[in-house]
């Protein structure tokens, strides 16, 4: 199969929907399948092609984006875009944002008779969280954002998102194409349980007798930190316990800020950027999960922090009780309540059997979500996808 992806974020970006994009390239060319990517150029309106692995990436000339300084924003792919889809030939396309590169892969498609499949990362309260307080402001552009995402993915033979939540409120807000829930995926040979990050505690500064509170990911609005530095201040201040953030984002200095204003920052430690070979021993040196964000389609950190057999704590918003079963291997709490999240912070951390029990069905819970058999599960809806679209073609 020639398999065609294109992408507004993708590696070297971070974020979730970037990481799972390039694991799901990688992993479809090592199934022997021909994979190409399309994403935006590093070099600013140069266009270039580059190779990673398997995997070949044509990257269409880009200018930063000025709301978010790590994301690249193209400008007129199409004619560049066009020629590759003629000169490749792709058995499918499957596009990831309703930005210029998704809507220049879409009308090349059209022209050519290739079947798309859409894959929805977004959500419009990550973009209008700044003004959620200001509901009569707030409504209506969430309304309008869902509109759009939902006009965009109708345009494509086959829709996906990561969660049955996700492809719940695409349906909820107007898609009338088939869709289907699949997930993000995560390795889980890499994220497990048993590995030592004792060295990590130690280049932070980690009492070795306090237990981890951890959470990785962004530090953007949209992920509610403020109410985990909130509920982590509840505590008394003799818990041998130390939040550490990993991640870095617009919110960082806010946050460090508010840490010190709320008099936790000496038991909090911000560690930026964790390196690709360290990350796995991040959670390895960690004792619980906490994910606060109502924001959520799925969470790839949560899947990794399952993974690592770790208890969770996360907000009971959207995407995020599909990981988190209340009781079984973790607690929820009602979201923006950081008294109720103080709560469950207490309760695990007196426990260290409890958090061993909820750790071992976190593992058991995410086993589905291995990029096994996620892989497998997309290499077969294309294959549905083509001869689907094959035979409204011969029927026509």
């Amino acid at each position: 199969m020639r398999m065609m992806l294109g992408s507004e974020s993708y590696y070297p970006n971070v974020d979730g929907g970037a990481v799972a994009e390039r694991q799901l390239a990688l992993r479809m060319a090592r199934r022997g399948h021909s994979v190409q990517v399309i994403a935006p150029s590093f070099k600013g309106m140069r266009n270039y092609t580059e190779v990673d692995g398997p995997t070949t990436i044509h990257r269409p000339g880009a200018v930063t984006f000025p709301l978010y300084k790590e994301y690249k924003a193209t400008i007129h792919p199409f004619p560049w875009i066009d020629s590759l889809v003629a000169s490749f030939r792709p058995d499918i396309i499957h596009i990831h944002n309703p930005y210029p590169i998704g809507y220049a892969l879409l009308k090349s498609a059209k022209r050519r008779g290739i079947p798309v499949v859409g894959s929805n990362h977004l959500m419009p309260e990550n973009f209008f969280m700044t003004v959620r307080k200001l509901s009569f402001l707030y409504r209506p552009l969430k309304r309008l954002g869902w509109a759009f995402i939902a006009h965009f993915y109708n345009r494509c033979a086959a829709a996906v998102s990561p969660s049955k939540t996700a492809i719940g409120l695409l349906m909820a807000n107007g898609l009338k194409v088939p869709g289907y829930p699949m997930s993000n995926g995560v390795d889980l040979t890499r994220f497990r349980p048993g590995l030592d990050g004792s060295y990590l505690r130690r280049i932070y500064r980690i009492p070795p007798d306090h237990a981890v509170v951890l959470y990785a990911g962004r530090l953007g609005g949209e992920k509610s930190l403020d109410v985990l530095i909130r509920a982590f201040s509840r505590l008394p201040r003799a818990t041998k316990a130390t939040l550490v953030f990993s991640g870095t984002g617009p919110d960082a200095a806010t946050l460090r800020s508010l840490s010190e204003t709320l008099g936790v920052a000496p038991r909090m430690r911000f560690v930026g950027f964790v390196p690709d070979r360290d990350f796995p021993f991040l959670y390895g040196m960690a004792d619980i999960f906490a994910i606060p964000s109502t924001a959520e389609l799925q969470s790839i950190v949560t899947l990794e922090a399952m993974g690592s057999a770790l208890p969770v704590i996360a907000a009971d918003s959207n995407a995020l009780p599909e990981l988190c079963h209340h009781g079984e291997n973790g607690l929820l709490f009602p979201p923006f309540r950081p008294d109720r999240m103080a709560a469950c912070l207490r309760t695990l951390l007196a426990s260290s059997s409890l958090r061993k029990r909820m750790g071992a069905a976190s593992r058991r819970i995410v086993r589905p979500h291995d990029y096994g058999q996620v892989i497998g599960r997309f290499e077969a809806l294309y294959h549905e996808v083509i001869e689907s679209f094959r035979k409204q073609k011969q029927g026509s």
